[in-house]
């Protein structure tokens, strides 16, 4: 393939979404809305939706603002477009925020999931600290006495020594 054929760009679908000073006026709003779509024309694209909630409040405060003019758009053009439309945002005075992503279709194909009859123990489920479990616990065996060495599970069986300890070091007698 030589440099001046190209190979033909898949289109992707695309959501953008920015948040604009509440101020300014619907007219300026319009305005920016017909900048993004001329430069999604501008790449082979064509914007499929478009929808403007309006004045929301703010999680937090931007730039002095507690309040923005939400406005999301919709549309399917080629992956350079995503250069474009964050430069016009970067440009653009009154935007406060702003967010692209590309919708990625995932053509799996799950398998139903298995049927478990009633009754059966959950065994997806990790064993509780606390409550009956259908393993044993990997320190039962050294609870329960083994018949090989039944003096070693009696404390009876062998008296308790108790260790001598140093007298205490130091100026007192």
């Amino acid at each position: 393939m030589s440099r001046e054929e190209k190979a033909p760009v898949a289109a992707n679908k695309y959501e953008t979404v920015f948040v604009a000073e509440p101020e300014i006026p619907a007219e300026q709003v319009d305005q920016l809305i017909a900048k993004i779509k001329e430069t999604v024309a501008s790449h082979q694209g064509s914007v499929t939706s478009e929808d403007r909630w309006g004045r929301r409040r703010l999680a937090y405060s931007i730039h002095g603002h507690r309040e923005g003019f939400y406005s999301v758009l919709t549309f399917t053009a080629e992956p350079t477009v995503m250069t474009a439309i964050e430069h016009l945002y970067n440009v653009t005075d009154t935007v406060l925020r702003h967010l692209t992503i590309r919708h990625i279709e995932k053509h799996k194909k799950f398998a139903p999931r298995k049927e478990r009859p009633a009754g059966a123990p959950d065994s997806h489920r990790p064993p509780s600290r606390y409550g009956s479990s259908s393993r044993p616990r990997p320190d039962a065996s050294a609870r329960t006495a083994s018949p090989a060495a039944p003096e070693a599970a009696s404390p009876s069986a062998a008296p308790a020594v108790k260790p001598e300890t140093p007298p205490p070091q130091g100026d007192k007698p």
